[in-house]
């Protein structure tokens, strides 16, 4: 059963991304790709945004990205840092709240400059997977900065990230980063999925979870 939230947000996204197409007076013949996230992330959530984007790359006739929702996050604090003139970490570990009292994580290896390379200065170093909190733990080697909610940061990190080399940037999603990513995988000439995009809920829903298939 759809919470009323959901209800609202499969209405109102497609009229809220023309209003901001006109605010910001971009005309639909300017889009050269879309860009969408596709998760982990809540079940309904991903299913919208995806078929909003879909929809939207097949009415514009543009090709469609897909990405990790942990590498947007991991991309987003990564820009920041660039932003704000830090030194580059070694290591990005975006995690966000998966409920159930856990933690959905990847972990990125520091490659590069986002401004100075020509492909993406990411490399995965840890699948996205589901974790308990007790799990969540930076490498020991070389500086990592910590990419989420600070609300959902385990408590045995806070005092490590305030020692530091251990660093925290604030963020759950990032539309900056999805279109970075997005522009970048146009300038590489990455092929473009489109509607081969799939959903990546790292758990099975609760439907599965409760009625397995019949025997036989």
């Amino acid at each position: 059963m759809l919470l009323s939230e959901d209800i609202r947000i499969s209405k109102t996204l497609l009229p809220q991304v023309e209003q901001l197409l006109i605010s910001r007076n971009i005309d639909t013949n300017m889009i050269q790709a879309i860009g969408v996230s596709i998760g982990p992330g809540t079940f309904t959530g991903l299913r919208v945004g995806l078929s909003c984007a879909k929809g939207l790359s097949l009415g514009l006739g543009c090709p469609l990205y897909g990405f990790s929702s942990l590498e947007v996050m991991a991309m987003g604090a990564l820009l920041n840092e660039i932003r704000t003139g830090r030194c580059l970490p070694d290591y990005v570990l975006p995690y966000r709240d998966a409920r159930y009292g856990e933690l959905f994580a990847a972990l990125f290896e520091v490659s590069g400059n986002p401004e100075l390379s020509r492909g993406i200065p990411l490399t995965r170093a840890r699948e996205d997977e589901i974790i308990t909190p007790d799990e969540f733990r930076p490498p020991k080697d070389g500086n990592t900065l910590l990419a989420g909610e600070k609300e959902k940061l385990p408590e045995s990190l806070v005092p490590e990230v305030s020692k530091g080399p251990t660093r925290h940037h604030e963020v759950d999603s990032s539309a900056v980063a999805t279109a970075w990513l997005t522009q970048r995988a146009l300038q590489t000439q990455t092929p473009p999925p489109n509607a081969n995009i799939s959903l990546n809920y790292c758990r099975k829903s609760q439907a599965q979870t409760k009625w397995s298939d019949p025997q036989g």
